[in-house]
């Protein structure tokens, strides 16, 4: 009987374990950022047809990107550039995610999709040229499209930096919608 027991207890705690992983790896996707809002000098308004270019950039990252649409389909494609002040002050990209966000005519965010993930510690000096290519459908209501990114860099060390500790800098930027200004 008491075997019984601890074969029931070790099972709950590696099923407990278990689903702690599951939802810490899921973390990502259950970040919404539906209903919030783009500003307007961060918005591409899309046009039918194409291939239409166009360069979006903020300090952090610029984007050189390429498009195409039709009916309520959208083909992207382009290169992603870190900022100078990443790559000339910093040794290790920890991480880079890209969002594309498509709008409704007022920049309320309509969906999100997660456009590149990449990263895990590489090396700035061997990253070299960080590429898109992506296909998305488009909600009937979209009128623009916006990027939104989150990324960590750090000079290198032997571990990750925590909070209030580690062995070396990191520096943490990003982009991402936000709440429409009282009017």
């Amino acid at each position: 009987m008491r075997k019984k027991k601890k074969v029931l207890v070790e099972f709950k705690a590696v099923g407990s374990f278990l689903l702690i992983i599951l939802l810490v790896a899921c973390a990502g996707r259950l970040t919404t950022y539906k209903g919030l809002w783009v500003k307007e000098d961060n918005r591409i308004s899309l046009q039918d047809g194409g291939p239409h270019q166009g360069n979006w950039q903020t300090r952090d990252v610029a984007i050189e990107y390429t498009y195409q649409q039709e009916t309520q389909n959208l083909q992207i494609s382009g290169v992603v550039k870190l900022g100078g002040y990443l790559t000339n002050g910093f040794r290790t990209l920890e991480y880079l995610i890209l969002d594309i966000y498509t709008l409704d005519t007022d920049g309320i965010v309509l969906n999100s999709e997660l456009m590149l993930n990449y990263g895990y510690r590489r090396d700035l000096d061997f990253v070299g040229e960080i590429t898109i290519d992506n296909q998305l459908a488009l909600p009937p209501e979209t009128a623009a499209i916006a990027f939104g990114y989150r990324g960590r860099v750090s000079e290198g060390g032997g571990t990750v930096p925590k909070s209030g500790g580690g062995d070396g800098i990191a520096w943490e930027f990003w982009k991402i919608p936000g709440r429409k200004p009282s009017e």
